[in-house]
């Protein structure tokens, strides 16, 4: 339940991360990307710390629950750190991949408003590989 709780906060985080980039390149102004870009990263760092004050309590339920071989308290650890570095590596890279695109994309807007589509579509390119790493969180947390 704790790692669905988790899950949930880090999936809150990223919903608001792409929130406020859209309203940022939508209003056409570079400040304000930046601004999203840094304030996103922020909300998605305190997701993490969701992720981490409920991972302590979850450590001890989950061991307490399962009696296999599996219910390895270091194993449990490994599993729960792994996720949270899929997900963090993938959303700096992905931080990093929208910010040229990102300017760029406002650019173009400024001089073609009507290039805003193609615009969204490479940032969305960009935005994919926070999500390859969720992808990865929840096959680590659920499958493995």
């Amino acid at each position: 339940m704790g790692s669905l709780i988790a899950l949930i906060a880090i999936f809150a985080g990223a919903g608001i991360y792409f929130f406020m980039l859209f309203r940022a390149i939508v209003s056409k102004k570079k400040e304000s990307v930046k601004k999203a870009i840094i304030l996103g990263t922020v909300i998605l760092v305190l997701s993490f710390v969701v992720l981490g004050l409920f991972s302590s309590n979850v450590f001890a339920q989950e061991v307490a629950n399962k009696e296999s071989a599996k219910a390895d308290p270091l194993a449990l650890g490994l599993k729960y750190i792994g996720a949270a570095l899929a997900v963090g590596i993938a959303a700096v890279g992905a931080g990093i991949a929208v910010g040229p695109i990102g300017v760029s994309a406002i650019s173009v807007i400024a001089e073609k408003p009507e290039m805003l589509g193609t615009s969204l579509i490479f940032i969305g390119l960009a935005e994919g590989i926070a999500i390859y790493g969720i992808a990865i969180a929840v096959l680590i947390m659920f499958v493995i």
